[in-house]
């Protein structure tokens, strides 16, 4: 049975909502709200593949519901009508991701001409959204195989021509493959966001030693810290286990980490492990110069999976430490100041009551 297009229209005139009515449901399953607040209590209850939204209305103004709806749900279609003969106020509609704009009086094949278009558009992006976890993997390789393979030619070209390259030579080189590096890391995250999203990358539940991960992530960061005079270093007991997933885990912690060592320019980085509560805690701290308030609000907001809008500030790593966070079942805190920052992650026990350390286990 195929499922019919489901359509808002939004109109404080009766007689306008009722002649949308009439020229829609042939095709489509119309609803009706007549001021804002209505719209959005259905926005925030039912699916909806369109809305045909007034910018002229008594109490909240088209243009604040068309904000709201984008934020409950940023992939339906909104169709903004004017009737006042300006583009003023249909513009700004567009500024705020509408589809497209009708003025009063419309024609009705006009109408049915635009709502299907966006209803074309609002299922190309759900098939784009539902497509297989093949087409991630394809494109994931078609990326990465040309970045291998620079970062392998530039590796033999340095050691083939070793001594015989002048020092701006061989900075040229390093700085290749520096970049390809970083890159390669920036492809492999958004990749496994998206497959992370998605929900192809499953949750593997076992005890780990969480000391271990953190020393791993230590070694992998240390020649970007002693580059730059940072002190790296782990506080964790050795005995501490967790029952998590070990590699979200690891990259949650190598997140946080790489963050800190970016933007510390002198002084430490920490990172540091205790058991807490049903779980454990686990501390990054660093002598930076401190995320901006911005910075933590748009990081809490990915944590919470509440979103006012789309990340402006975040690079791709807090992205990520915000997806994994919410995946292990964690919470974080942040503080920060002109001294440095502190993430605190309470990583609760997968599948059983609290984390246990060697010693329980002896």
């Amino acid at each position: 049975m195929t499922i019919r297009p489901r359509v808002l229209i939004v109109d404080d005139e009766l007689g306008v909502r009722e002649s949308l009515r009439a020229i829609l449901s042939g095709d489509c399953d119309v609803v009706t709200a007549s001021c804002g607040d209505e719209a959005l209590a259905i926005v925030r209850s039912e699916n909806l593949d369109v809305i045909t939204l007034d910018l002229r209305m008594p109490g909240q103004g088209g243009i604040s519901v068309l904000e709201q709806v984008k934020q409950v749900d940023p992939d339906i279609e909104v169709l903004i009508i004017t009737g006042y003969g300006s583009l003023d106020t249909a513009v700004q509609g567009l500024r705020n991701h509408a589809f497209d704009y009708l003025a009063k009086p419309f024609e009705a094949d006009h109408v049915r001409t635009l709502v299907h278009a966006a209803i074309a558009r609002r299922t190309t992006v759900r098939r784009m959204k539902a497509a297989p976890e093949q087409i991630l993997a394809t494109l994931s390789h078609e990326f990465r195989t040309p970045l291998n393979v620079i970062m392998g030619y530039s590796s033999m070209l340095r050691e083939e021509t070793e001594g015989a390259l002048s020092e701006e030579q061989r900075l040229v080189l390093d700085r290749i493959q520096s970049n390809s590096n970083a890159l390669l890391g920036y492809v492999e995250t958004l990749f496994y966001m998206a497959e992370l999203d998605r929900g192809f990358v499953p949750v593997v539940s076992k005890v780990v030693p969480v000391e271990s991960i953190l020393s791993r992530v230590r070694d992998e960061l240390a020649s970007r810290a002693a580059a730059k005079g940072l002190l790296l270093r782990v506080e964790a007991p050795s005995n501490l286990l967790l029952t998590t997933d070990e590699d979200k885990l690891e990259r949650l912690a190598r997140a946080l980490a790489d963050n800190a060592v970016r933007f510390t320019e002198t002084g430490e980085v920490v990172l540091a492990a205790r058991s807490g509560g049903e779980g454990v805690v686990v501390e990054v701290r660093d002598t930076g110069p401190g995320l901006s308030q911005d910075l933590v609000a748009e990081t809490e907001e990915l944590v919470t999976g509440h979103p006012t809008g789309p990340p402006r500030l975040l690079g791709f790593g807090l992205r990520l430490a915000g997806r994994l966070v919410r995946t292990l079942g964690a919470s974080l805190e942040i503080a920060t100041n002109g001294s440095g920052t502190a993430f605190r992650l309470a990583v609760p026990a997968l599948g059983r009551a609290e984390s246990v350390s060697l010693a329980q286990t002896a």
